[in-house]
């Protein structure tokens, strides 16, 4: 059978940076194996899910680049793609397990069972349902009443995770549980068991924190006669104080990531080496390297602590290597100047977000007359008005030679101060690429000062 797997995501928000991860883990299996990506939502909580969420969640699975090849928006065979569409097919499967006597109606309210959860804590027992419903089993639809699967006599499961080895649980550890509440809706642990079937998924990629969860599923596929798919739960994200990561650790939605100036590409590098490594070491890498590599067998079973440092530096790399005119067609969203891609090339190996870039060269957008000394921004102003601003690398050298023998400076003294009547910054790019940067900003954007007025305001 060809690779089937799926990212569920519940529309409840953005995308949070475990569930990208999550999903990245599914997209580079399938892609690897030539299978096929599936993207399944999980709506059945009426009172949190919403199509607003929905569209976030598709929306962050797009700006990450993990096209999906079956889902709500996309279709395919086993469509519907939402659960909340999909209420009948449960119900039938819930029916097949009524008829053959694994399920049953359970009456019981819910102060009741609240109540029995009391004792049994009171008695210091596992707080699993008392069975009075099976015991006392009737078939009166009139009533409202949940379904519930009664856990056999040979209910041990064991499993073969592909990350996590054999996994075992004993039937005593697990109680009679629910299919279907008094309001028809399904559980989490039915739906995804039925889902899962019909969609013909053969591996669950998924977060350790479903790990509790297999038992359960695994006894449901078990009943109906159905095929288990293949396990592997993926360790949790953690921050950096080594607890799960949340709010408090900072941004952990994909869009933050994304308004903060992160690239794609850097996002799915770096969350990719959040519990795989590549076989040859290497940290940064192509998507086209991921799917040539990706491994379940190289995903490792320990925690993964997300490093904001860290993946700063791997989004660094990404616009370090970046073509400038892609740069700009992406930077230019948020701000745009006709000299713009001009200078990200200048500034770009000390950006390390989309977002700095306006920072980088406020140089050129933003210029204050600095303080330097009178007789050397006379000197200057006699140099750009003679010779005109440089337009090359070579032409600022020559420049820079010419100061020297009218100002007696050399090195830092001579440097300092033509940074500075320049740029009104001490700190900043090369000025063999700043100053020519500075002559065409100015010659195609009238908000820009050429180098000359800067030099004459410093002397005003």
């Amino acid at each position: 059978m060809s690779v089937r797997v799926r990212f569920a995501p519940s529309p409840t928000g953005h995308l949070h940076v475990g569930g990208a991860r999550t999903a990245i883990f599914n997209w580079l299996y399938a892609r690897h194996h030539g299978g096929r990506f599936i993207v399944r939502i999980e709506d059945t909580d009426a009172e949190r899910s919403t199509r607003e969420s929905e569209r976030m969640v598709l929306d962050d699975l797009r700006w990450l680049g993990l096209q999906w090849d079956e889902g709500p928006d996309v279709g395919g065979p086993d469509a519907p793609y939402r659960q909340s569409e999909r209420l009948e097919h449960y119900r039938k499967a819930a029916r097949e397990l009524l008829a053959r006597g694994i399920a049953y109606r359970c009456y019981c309210t819910e102060e009741e069972l609240e109540a029995k959860r009391k004792r049994a804590e009171a008695e210091r027992r596992p707080p699993h349902y008392d069975l009075t419903c099976w015991h006392n089993r009737r078939d009166d639809e009139s009533v409202p009443h949940a379904l519930r699967f009664h856990v056999p006599e040979d209910g041990d499961v064991t499993i073969e995770d592909r990350i996590r080895g054999e996994v075992t649980w004993k039937r005593e550890s697990l109680g009679d549980f629910i299919l279907l509440r008094s309001d028809g809706l399904p559980t989490y642990n039915f739906s995804v068991v039925v889902d899962d079937h019909e969609m013909e998924i053969t591996q669950v990629i998924r977060a350790e924190e479903h790990l509790t969860n297999t038992h359960r599923q695994v006894l449901i596929d078990r009943a109906l006669g159905w095929s288990v798919p293949e396990f592997a739960h993926v360790s949790l994200i953690l921050g950096q104080d080594r607890t799960k990561l949340s709010k408090r650790h900072g941004a952990t939605s994909v869009s933050a990531w994304a308004e903060d100036g992160f690239l794609a590409d850097a996002m799915l590098n770096y969350l990719t080496l959040l519990g795989w490594s590549s076989p040859d070491g290497r940290e940064i890498f192509s998507r086209q390297y991921a799917i040539e590599h990706f491994s379940l067998d190289r995903v490792n079973s320990a925690p993964a602590v997300f490093d904001p440092q860290k993946f700063e530096w791997v989004n660094a790399q990404y616009i370090h290597a970046m073509d400038p005119a892609a740069l700009r067609t992406l930077v230019a969203r948020t701000f745009d100047a006709p000299w713009l891609e001009e200078g990200i090339d200048v500034v770009k190996t000390s950006v390390h977000r989309l977002t700095g870039f306006r920072e980088a060269l406020r140089f050129v957008t933003d210029y204050t007359p600095p303080v330097i000394d009178r007789s050397f921004a006379d000197s200057l102003v006699r140099e750009l008005r003679e010779n005109g601003t440089p337009g090359d690398a070579e032409a600022v050298k020559a420049m820079n030679e010419r100061l020297k023998s009218a100002t007696a400076l050399k090195g830092k003294a001579l440097f300092m101060p033509l940074r500075l009547a320049l740029t009104g910054m001490d700190h900043g790019p090369e000025l063999v690429r700043a100053i020519p940067l500075l002559r065409h900003a100015s010659e195609v954007d009238p908000s820009v000062l050429s180098p000359l007025a800067r030099a004459e305001r410093c002397i005003r």
